[in-house]
């Protein structure tokens, strides 16, 4: 019994080594997790925007009540755009929606009071400041709430040769002389996969996959990286005219997926039957090239995307595009619920057309070109609130300040 307080002290010392070891263990356990963290790639849009939350946690930090307007470099973005794209229309220029007819002078005034009242005003006072200065009209087909997609910017690689994969160039717009008795412009798809055409008619800007390429004209851009890491953006320039045909409809039982972005792996295993798919649709699409480094900060190529319609620049998650019933630049109030997120009053501009985009409130809505995003795009199909915000006309509005004025007597 003498010696039994010495075993009980190197049995409490052996443990309490034992332990120190372990926490030390741990802690550089957790440490190499939380650098790897910190330094991995985001693999999905969540962790990248902030904009998808989980479905259980909608999303609606972009209503007007919760919304710091003023602090949101998209919005600010996405309304200059609009701005920009008026100046550039010439001074006598008309843009009508249904009987109504706006003058230039008259849409630059209401965009630019609108750039005012976000930016000194809380977020309480300008919904209410919104209906002062626009008519609200909510768009909704007969058939019921209007429908709402999603696109997105494509990220691919490219070669500046042909070479293995990488044989299907994406071609700047074709040109033909004045004796030439076909315009090769109205070509379909069949015609510019033929080597001696588009040698003739055309110059290739960069040789890509055949998916990658249907990729890119069916979203209207990409963003390229080539073989020696030179970084260059494609963008829609013209197309043929055609009306477009999906690949999907002859892919049925063929692809275990009809995604766009999946037949890339649907073509390792039935090359021909894609191929042919692809080339069954006759619309095409010519681009041009645009340098980033030239144009667009590597930091903002999140927010400020390609070329829309005529020359707007797309802002992720502040533009979309309509009918063209619709004109651009005009502003709109979106609002949905989907199974992961939601919108309520959401700010957005018509900064783009579609050819399937058609329709009384009809919207596809630019998503960016975060990683991730192509399987959010792909799967986002819900319908939703569409508001048009139309200028009010000066007499309009001199009507308001009036019956306010009398409503106080």
């Amino acid at each position: 019994m003498a010696g039994e307080p010495a075993v009980t002290s190197k049995m409490y010392l052996r443990t309490c080594h034992w332990i120190k070891i372990s926490l030390l263990v741990f802690v550089l356990y957790w440490l190499s997790a939380s650098t790897e963290e910190l330094n991995s790639e985001p693999t999905n849009i969540e962790k990248r925007s902030g904009i998808f939350t989980d479905s259980k946690k909608k999303q609606t930090s972009v209503s007007f009540a919760s919304n710091h307007f003023s602090q949101d470099i998209r919005l600010d973005s996405a309304l200059n755009e609009s701005i920009l794209y008026f100046k550039r229309t010439p001074k006598d220029s008309k843009f009508r929606f249904a009987q109504t007819e706006y003058s230039r002078e008259e849409v630059l005034q209401s965009l630019e009071e609108l750039q005012q009242l976000i930016h000194d005003n809380t977020n309480e006072e300008i919904q209410n400041k919104i209906q002062k200065h626009f008519h609200l009209m909510e768009l909704s087909p007969a058939e019921g709430p209007p429908t709402i997609t999603g696109y997105y910017e494509v990220r691919i690689y490219g070669k500046t040769k042909p070479e293995g994969e990488f044989q299907y160039p994406a071609l700047s717009p074709p040109t033909s002389d004045s004796l030439s008795v076909e315009n090769p412009k109205f070509f379909p798809r069949e015609r510019w996969k033929e080597k001696s055409t588009w040698e003739k008619y055309s110059k290739p800007i960069i040789f890509l996959r055949l998916t990658d390429l249907h990729l890119a004209q069916l979203e209207g851009s990409a963003l390229v990286q080539t073989e020696t890491n030179e970084r260059f953006r494609i963008n829609y320039a013209a197309d043929n005219g055609k009306d477009y045909i999906s690949p999907s409809v002859f892919l049925k039982g063929i692809c275990p997926s009809l995604k766009p972005y999946h037949l890339s792996d649907c073509i390792q295993k039935k090359p021909k039957e894609v191929a042919d798919a692809i080339f069954k649709n006759p619309r095409y699409i010519f681009f041009e090239r645009e340098n980033l480094s030239k144009s667009i900060p590597k930091s903002d190529e999140s927010v400020l995307g390609p070329f829309g319609s005529q020359g707007i620049r797309l802002v992720s998650f502040r533009s979309v595009a309509m009918d063209k019933e619709v004109p651009l630049g005009f502003p709109v109030l979106l609002s949905f619920e989907s199974k992961n997120w939601s919108l309520n009053h959401h700010l957005v501009f018509v900064h783009d057309r579609g050819n399937a985009i058609s329709g009384v409130g009809r919207l596809d809505y630019y998503l960016g070109n975060e990683n991730g995003v192509e399987e959010v795009a792909n799967n986002f199909l819900t319908k939703g609130k569409v508001i048009l915000l139309l200028p009010k006309k000066k007499n309009e509005k001199q009507l308001d300040k009036e019956n306010k004025s009398n409503e106080k007597f």
